[in-house]
Order: structure tokens, then C-alpha cells, then sequence
């Protein structure tokens, strides 16, 4: 792979990580949350992860927040600690 094209996802903590993960397993599984939620707010590109998201209105977690169609979805995120969402906001 080429420098000019490496993507910010390259960077991404959860690269080889079954992507299940952060969409219909994160909420049916407590544990599962909380590890992605790990996962999200040690990855180094976290913030362009929420970007993309957002402006794209995806579903699932991008960025450490579970996106219904771009937006935060309360439901899917109520597990969130305040030092988790202290983390996840910092973009």
C-alpha cells in the first residue's frame, strides 16, 4: 500500500475485529459494550471515525457512540459511564 493512500480506518483499533461487534451484538450483550466501548476510546483516529458516522448517517458505533442515522441514539448509549462519554465527546 501506497502512502497517498492510506485512510484514516488504516489506523483504526478496531481493524480485525468483527464489526458484529459494533453494530447488533453492542447492545445485546453488556460485555460486548463495554469492550467496544474500550476499544473506541483508545483508538487513535476516534474522532474521524464520529465524523464519518455522522456526516454519512450511519448506524452503529463510529467513534465510541452508537449512531441511529448519524444522530446519538440514547437508547443504545445509556450503559455509558460519564468518564466514558467525557472520552467519546472529546472530538
Amino acid at each position: 500500500m501506497q502512502q497517498d493512500e492510506l485512510k484514516w480506518w488504516h489506523f483504526a483499533s478496531c481493524q480485525n475485529i468483527d464489526l458484529n461487534f459494533f453494530f447488533d451484538e453492542y447492545e445485546n450483550d453488556p460485555v460486548v459494550a463495554q469492550t467496544v466501548d474500550t476499544i473506541c476510546i483508545n483508538c487513535p483516529v476516534r474522532a474521524f471515525c464520529r465524523e464519518e458516522g455522522v456526516e454519512n448517517k450511519e448506524t452503529g458505533v463510529w467513534g465510541g457512540v452508537y449512531l441511529d442515522r448519524g444522530k446519538v441514539d440514547p437508547a443504545r448509549n445509556q450503559h455509558k459511564t460519564e468518564y466514558v462519554w467525557d472520552i467519546v465527546d472529546e472530538y
